[in-house]
């Protein structure tokens, strides 16, 4: 017998009875959801509810090899779609987060842009709203800056346009002294151990690291430095 491929589901043995009619469907021991189907009385390949109906897979149902095809092809499309599922029940994604981990799991047909525009018209992936709380929690919980947060969100796919939009958004210039003050009171006693003559340049590397502009550290530098003094 062939080796089987890594995503091949159907029986070769089985295979070679093609073409022929169902001769059974049974609802799978170990999951409802999913339907056993045989043909002379030999298993040929396990399919998904959504399969059975889309195709309309029933007993006496020629199987030919292009329908079998056809048949491993909305296979694949439904693995891919829970696939999704399970991502996006552990976190919110964008569209091309989730369109790369498709591919790297060996989902590649043109039936994931099909299911993502499935998913965005049903709002189960939004990636304004994505970019938005995306760039809230990573001001607010890690203290980054704007620069940093705007070049993870490119990428993660997300239009310059979208972009611009949540900074202007998350980013007060007061919000961005006040975050700046936190960090480096957090730090305070670890630039204390500094010379005073490398404090400066010490901070303005930090802060540029976490995503700050030149411009809004050099315009606070002072007040930073008067933290560490105090």
């Amino acid at each position: 017998m062939k080796k089987k491929d890594k995503y091949q589901r159907y029986s070769e043995e089985a295979l070679e009875l093609l073409p022929a009619p169902v001769s059974e469907i049974q609802v799978q021991k170990k999951n409802a959801t999913r339907f056993s189907l045989f043909v002379q009385n030999q298993f040929l390949i396990g399919v998904s509810e959504a399969t059975l109906t889309q195709l309309d897979l029933r007993k006496g149902t020629l199987i030919t090899r292009e329908l079998l095809s056809r048949i491993e092809t909305s296979e694949e499309r439904w693995a891919a779609r829970e696939y999704f599922f399970r991502i996006l029940s552990r976190r919110d994604h964008s569209r091309k987060e989730l369109k790369d981990k498709a591919y790297k799991k060996g989902y590649s047909g043109s039936y994931i842009d099909e299911i993502l525009d499935e998913f965005e018209e049903k709002e189960y992936i939004d990636d304004r709203k994505f970019a938005l709380k995306y760039t809230a929690d990573k001001f607010e919980f890690n203290d980054w800056g704007p620069y940093k947060i705007r070049t993870q969100l490119f990428k993660k796919g997300i239009s310059k346009g979208v972009v611009e939009e949540c900074i202007r958004k998350c980013f007060a210039a007061e919000d961005i002294r006040e975050s700046m003050v936190t960090l480096i009171r957090k730090k305070k006693k670890r630039y204390q151990r500094e010379p005073k003559e490398k404090r400066k340049k010490k901070i303005f590397d930090f802060l540029l690291r976490k995503g700050y502009d030149s411009d809004h550290i050099f315009k606070h530098i002072d007040e930073l430095l008067m933290i560490i003094d105090q």
